[in-house]
């Protein structure tokens, strides 16, 4: 098992500031998970990260994380972020069509479990948020999250 400490999970949430698909690729294994709010279900393997890292940069191209705390136990941490941007792209939907910019600002408070494997690379990333009030922010739905 490999031990993280709170330093690493910083710098990796550093790495994805940078927007450097490469970089932020190399992170994650070859079998690796990842689920943030928007999607429906875990994307599997880096490629399909790589796509949809490449996709949210193209919808929001200021899009970053902030880091508000950090808990390691292990192979895992859990952080407790703020994710921000304006959607001056366009963004793939999950059934696959286009939602022209709407140029607004959003602001989700998330949770984020990061599971490494043994030699270092996140095996497993759940981000857990509200989806509607992504939405809701960007003027994509009607429904109030409050």
């Amino acid at each position: 098992m490999t031990q993280l400490t709170e330093t690493q999970a910083r710098d990796m949430i550093a790495v994805v500031n940078t927007r450097n698909l490469d970089k932020i690729v190399e992170q994650y294994a070859e079998n690796a998970t990842f689920q943030v709010p928007n999607l429906d279900k875990p994307l599997k393997g880096r490629e399909a990260i790589r796509a949809f890292m490449k996709d949210s940069f193209v919808a929001f191209p200021d899009w970053k994380i902030e880091t508000r705390g950090i808990a390691v136990s292990g192979n895992e941490s859990f952080v407790v972020n703020t994710v921000h941007g304006t959607h001056d792209g366009p963004l793939v939907g999950h059934d696959g069509t286009t939602i022209p910019a709407t140029h607004k600002k959003f602001v989700q408070e998330q949770m984020t479990h990061v599971i490494l494997n043994e030699h270092g690379k996140v095996l497993s990333l759940r981000a857990y948020g509200n989806p509607t009030e992504l939405y809701y922010q960007l003027g994509l739905s009607t429904a109030s999250p409050k």
